[in-house]
C-alpha cells in the first residue's frame, strides 16, 4: 500500500477503532473530544466487521478529502479470464445503478480486474442515499474475488484517488511473489487510454 493509505488492524476491532479515532482526529486537527472520535470510530470498525471487511484503511492522498477503503472477499466465478471480467464489466454497466458512470478492465498479475466508478446523482439525492463517490474494484486472488471499495464524501482530490486506486489495483501480486520486489516492476506498460488518469467524471 501506499504511504497516503493508512491500514487498520481489523483483526483486533478496539485496537482499530483507537487507531481510527487518532487518524480522525488528526485529519481534523483535534487534540480533545477523544469520546466523540471514538464513538464514530466504533461504528466505523464495527459496521465493516459487520459486512464481512478483510481490509479497512483511511487514505490521504495530498490535497484530496480522506476516502475510506475497505475489501470484501466474495466467491469468484467459475472460470475468471478476460471474457468473464468482460462479461461482469457488461453486467455492472447494465444493471449496477443509475451511479455507475464508468466502468474499465485492467491487467494485473493476478488476472483481469475490473473496475467502476460511481457518481452519485439526482437519483441519489432525491431518495436521500448517502452521496459519497465511490470506486470498486473486483479483483481475482487464489480462487475468490476481493471487492475493493473506496468512497469518499467530497469531489476535493476526487482525480488523486482514482490515480491511486488504479494503481494498487494494477499492482495486485500474489504471496508467493517476492516481498522485496518493486511493486511497479511487473506493470511498467503505459496505462491503456482507458484509465481514469485519463477519463475524469467532472460534476
Amino acid at each position: 500500500m501506499p504511504d497516503t493509505v493508512w491500514r487498520l488492524p481489523l483483526d483486533h476491532p478496539d485496537l482499530a477503532v483507537q487507531e481510527y479515532a487518532a487518524i480522525v482526529g488528526e485529519l481534523r486537527g483535534v487534540s480533545g473530544g477523544m469520546a466523540d472520535l471514538e464513538a464514530i470510530a466504533t461504528e466505523a470498525v464495527e459496521t465493516a466487521v459487520r459486512e464481512g471487511a478483510v481490509l479497512m484503511a483511511v487514505v490521504t492522498p495530498p490535497d484530496a478529502a480522506p476516502a475510506v477503503l475497505t475489501g470484501v472477499v466474495l466467491d469468484v466465478p467459475p472460470g475468471w479470464d478476460p471474457d468473464t471480467a468482460e462479461t461482469l464489466r457488461d453486467s455492472m454497466e447494465d444493471i449496477g445503478g443509475p451511479d455507475v458512470r464508468e466502468t474499465l478492465v485492467v491487467d494485473t498479475a493476478l488476472g483481469p480486474a475490473v473496475i467502476a466508478q460511481r457518481v452519485p446523482g439526482v437519483e441519489q439525492a432525491r431518495a436521500r442515499r448517502p452521496l459519497a463517490l465511490q470506486l470498486q474494484a473486483f479483483v481475482p486472488e487464489d480462487g475468490r474475488l476481493l471487492l475493493l471499495t473506496l468512497a469518499c464524501p467530497s469531489t476535493r482530490g476526487w482525480a488523486a484517488h482514482q490515480l491511486l486506486f488504479a494503481q494498487v489495483v494494477r499492482s495486485a501480486r500474489g504471496a508467493e511473489e517476492p516481498a522485496g520486489v518493486p511493486r511497479a516492476a511487473a506493470h511498467r506498460e503505459q496505462p491503456r487510454e482507458e484509465s481514469y488518469e485519463n477519463h475524469t467524471y467532472r460534476l
